[in-house]
């Protein structure tokens, strides 16, 4: 039983006040917000539509055979290639009824207003989160039934919908256009080759999450079988199995295997970031895993009081910055994680565990970040103010959480007016116009559209 310190008697507590209630609100655990750091930021060009095509090239190849007498070299050519960015609108909104505002045990309008810029600083680093990962795992799934058949049912669309094929006469020759008899993307199903010539989504308008791919000959295949695009992205499973599926739960992150990303990135020439090192994002329980590597512990061996250990974090190896980043997609920071279930509303396209159902082991994935991986195009909101003006205040949040400043840069926050008629609700809302596209380099190095992400599976 508890005992305040004030005197136990019954008359002297009865003219006690008790159950005081502070009349503050506690800042709520949050994590720090890296991955929209990865994203370089560009101001979208006025006036130019919803949509911009960019414009990557390739190089001439080496010509090193000399030039037999009397004849010119004949002309030289390279390849290019296009991605796109569409401009979206992002937003969320709060209402505060003034009145309830007032007799709250603290100003509930300020800490509607705190709590929406803590919303608006996660939501686009999630966003940023899911197309870095779709980007280093693009082209690679399984399939979700087994039979023959033309039609087949992946557990994932992401990388299969598009193609581009400038070796074809009708194929397209620069942009990753939609897959079609004449644009078709070449596959392997287990050990059969395969092209698909079209696709359906599971969920109209998604080409991320669960779908059917149409290939143009009937082939067979077995349940779970590896799906891979011929320009898929190259992905570092530990243990090295064909499927997600061939994970067990001793294969856990090593430090060989982050030298093996990391020299994927060497041999496609990725360039550095600017301060001059690849970037990891790794979750907590990767970083537990590395650390009780072996080849971590030697590098360690004697120095108890070395920083890693000190700080529980390994900070920078292999001319790379490691960050441990609790915001890394595992169960319960993906949308529909905890009962592996894909949703639209956070489209991440790697599955969580084995066998894509809960009854399997987690599974989680380790992202490794070159130079110009993704970009954020932004749009000046400033200008969808008109000479009219606007009814309320608008404005940058700067939002401070746990003494961490959280990332708000290039979002609008809008404190509107009270507008209903007893004039006492008012509106508070965010809002983000822009993209975030991930550029292709196909035209250089080996077959992968994707070269400068290099997402390790592990268990």
């Amino acid at each position: 039983m508890d005992f305040s310190t004030i005197t136990q008697s019954p008359d002297i507590r009865a003219i006690v006040q008790e159950n005081i209630l502070e009349r503050a609100f506690h800042d709520a655990l949050f994590p720090q917000l890296m991955f929209r750091g990865e994203a370089t930021p560009q101001l979208w060009p006025g006036n130019v539509g919803d949509t911009m095509v960019f414009t990557g090239v390739g190089l001439i190849k080496p010509k090193m055979a000399p030039l037999r007498p009397g004849n010119d070299p004949l002309p030289s050519d390279y390849q290019k290639e296009q991605w796109t960015a569409t401009l979206h609108q992002y937003a969320d909104t709060i209402d505060t009824a003034m009145p309830s505002s007032i007799v709250a045990i603290a100003n509930l309008f300020l800490e509607n207003a705190h709590q929406l810029g803590l919303s608006a600083g996660m939501s686009l680093n999630r966003i940023v989160r899911d197309r870095l990962y779709n980007v280093g795992m693009s082209g690679n799934t399984v399939a979700t039934n087994a039979t023959t058949a033309s039609t087949l049912p992946v557990a994932r669309l992401n990388g299969f919908t598009t193609a581009r094929r400038p070796d074809l006469a009708l194929g397209s020759a620069v942009r990753f256009d939609t897959v079609s008899s004449t644009n078709p993307l070449p596959i392997t199903v287990g050990a059969v080759a395969a092209n698909v010539i079209g696709f359906t989504p599971s969920i109209a308008g998604d080409e991320v999450g669960p779908g059917t791919l149409t290939l143009d000959a009937p082939i067979t295949w077995a349940l779970r079988a590896k799906v891979v695009a011929g320009d898929a992205s190259v992905l570092v499973r530990t243990g090295a199995g064909a499927t997600i599926d061939a994970l067990t739960s001793a294969n856990v992150l090593t430090l060989s295997d982050m030298r093996t990303a990391i020299s994927r990135f060497y041999q496609q020439s990725v360039p550095t970031q600017p301060d001059g090192r690849y970037h990891c994002h790794l979750s907590p329980m990767a970083v537990q895993e590395l650390f009780a590597d072996a080849d971590l512990q030697r590098l360690n061996t004697a120095l108890p009081d070395y920083y890693m250990y000190k700080e529980f974090a390994i900070a920078e190896l292999l001319n790379t910055v490691f960050y441990r980043n609790a915001e890394a997609p595992i169960a319960q920071t993906v949308a529909g994680g905890t009962t592996a279930a894909y949703d639209t509303t956070d489209p991440f396209a790697a599955e969580l565990y084995v066998g894509g159902t809960t009854a399997g082991i987690p599974v989680f994935h380790t992202l490794l970040v070159g130079a110009g991986a993704v970009y954020e195009y932004y749009q000046d909101l400033g200008q969808l103010i008109t000479e009219a003006g606007v009814t309320g205040k608008v404005g940058e949040p700067r939002i401070t959480n746990n003494s961490i400043e959280v990332s708000t840069e290039r979002i609008q926050l809008i404190l509107r007016s009270p507008l209903n008629r007893l004039q006492d609700l008012v509106s508070t809302s965010w809002k983000f116009i822009g993209d975030w596209p991930a550029r292709t380099d196909v035209a250089t190095g080996d077959g992968a559209r994707y070269k400068r992400v290099v997402v390790l599976e592990h268990a």
